[in-house]
């Protein structure tokens, strides 16, 4: 499938961390998501039941990264990607998780992982 949902830049704050010290101060991160799908339905119609609601996937993402206080950025985007393919009628997502910047002791924009996932 060619047609897709585009994100980017969807920022919030939330205890991340391999160390205890890392979570409970937390961390900025940044996702990035495509989400590929039939949007022909939704083109012909001008209807937005007839589309995934980009409101509710960005909502979808706040919630579950509420409820989590994961150590691994790996571990967040599995559970982003599984909640996605869980809620909404896509055929594959795609997620970018970047810790903005990362806790290291040289100065870098971003660290994080890209997953690929189908329904």
């Amino acid at each position: 499938m060619s047609d897709k949902i585009v994100i980017t830049g969807l920022q919030f704050h939330m205890p991340i961390g391999v160390s205890a010290a890392e979570r409970e101060v937390g961390q900025r991160l940044r996702v990035d998501m495509e989400v590929s799908l039939d949007l022909s339905r939704a083109g012909a119609s001008d209807v937005l039941e007839d589309t995934v609601s980009y409101a509710e996937l960005v909502d979808t993402v706040l919630a579950v990264a509420a409820e989590m206080q994961p150590r691994l950025v790996e571990h967040l985007a599995e559970r982003l990607a599984e909640a996605i393919l869980a809620r909404f009628p896509v055929e594959q997502v795609w997620l970018r998780l970047l810790k903005t910047p990362p806790p290291l002791p040289a100065a870098i924009e971003a660290a994080g992982v890209e997953i690929v996932r189908n329904a």
